[in-house]
């Protein structure tokens, strides 16, 4: 079973919330999300802190179990570039030495019956080659059943602050990318985010899965569904209000034949209710297909190097 804590960070997720209306009036309440998977959660909750102990203790033996052969992590301030698990594993038992790390915010979305994506909001001090280690970082981790037991296959992170000082290494070519599933959903993503900024609902609504969800990293406990995303509603009357956008160092990588991953450097230029949302982005979208026509299902987005006010 999970430990209070655990269970008390569930429960507060599972709970609805609030936020103001577009023009700053009345509080608005959310409604409960519907992408959390309560008994993923639970377990792969307990995946995520065995697996920080293992990184603390440098337990080789239980890292080589929960990691899987093909895992391969991805950090916001390289987005062109991936981690292969040799050199990760190098790094976390020769390389790092951790302190403490926990966990906030988990969240599991079932993907498949032996497939989750779980986000988090890790939280680790520690050191890298001697550099300070330390701080928060927002995670979507693809998690994967084999053999009965779980396993973490790929690890998306956004350092929710400053980017830790990373030293220059000569990385492999990345294995985790389909160059032509990439070239794919690039285009889409290029449709879906024109379509958004124009308020092309007829696009926006034939590339956005029903069961979309949007979590953000600065506000890890919100869930945004679909009917509230403002993509959906008459540009004249959006509250929100993109000038430009551009999208960079996209890969995509197969989950499964009907689901993928694409991660991106997202630049934008916007404002909300009349404040700013301009900036950079690190984005995880998730994409499933059925019958030849892929949709987004799933967005994690942060913002990098600064948080916004979400109280509108």
């Amino acid at each position: 079973m999970p430990d209070a804590r655990s269970v008390c960070v569930l429960v507060a997720t599972l709970a609805p919330f609030t936020f103001q209306g577009q023009a700053g009036g009345a509080q608005r309440s959310l409604p409960p999300p519907t992408d959390i998977d309560a008994q993923f959660t639970e377990q792969l909750g307990q995946s995520e802190q065995q697996f920080c102990k293992a990184i603390l203790n440098k337990d080789a033996r239980t890292l080589d179990s929960v990691v899987s052969p093909n895992f391969a992590l991805r950090v916001a301030d390289f987005p062109q570039e991936s981690l292969p698990r040799s050199v990760w594993m190098d790094n976390t038992l020769r390389r790092i030495t951790g302190e403490h790390c926990e966990q906030h915010h988990v969240v599991a979305r079932k993907l498949a019956d032996d497939l989750a994506a779980v986000s988090l909001v890790w939280s680790q001090k520690g050191t890298s080659d001697g550099r300070d280690f330390s701080g928060d970082f927002y995670l979507v981790d693809f998690w994967q059943k084999s053999s009965g037991n779980w396993q973490i296959i790929a690890r998306y992170a956004t350092p929710l602050g400053n980017f830790p000082e990373r030293p220059a290494r000569q990385l492999p070519p990345a294995r985790d990318v389909d160059p032509d599933l990439t070239e794919h959903l690039r285009q889409l993503e290029q449709q879906f985010g024109e379509a958004s900024m124009h308020g092309d609902t007829q696009v926006v609504d034939r590339l956005m899965g029903a069961d979309f969800t949007l979590r953000v990293g600065d506000a890890p406990e919100r869930s945004v569904p679909r009917a509230l995303r403002e993509d959906l509603r008459p540009q004249a009357t959006r509250a929100y209000k993109m000038e430009s956008f551009e999208e960079r160092h996209q890969a995509a990588r197969k989950l499964t034949n009907e689901l993928a991953v694409v991660s991106l450097l997202l630049s934008q230029k916007a404002t909300f209710a009349g404040r700013d949302r301009s900036g950079d982005f690190y984005v995880v979208d998730i994409w499933r297909t059925t019958a030849g026509n892929w949709q987004i299902i799933a967005r994690y987005s942060t913002p990098l190097g600064k948080k916004f006010d979400r109280s509108l």
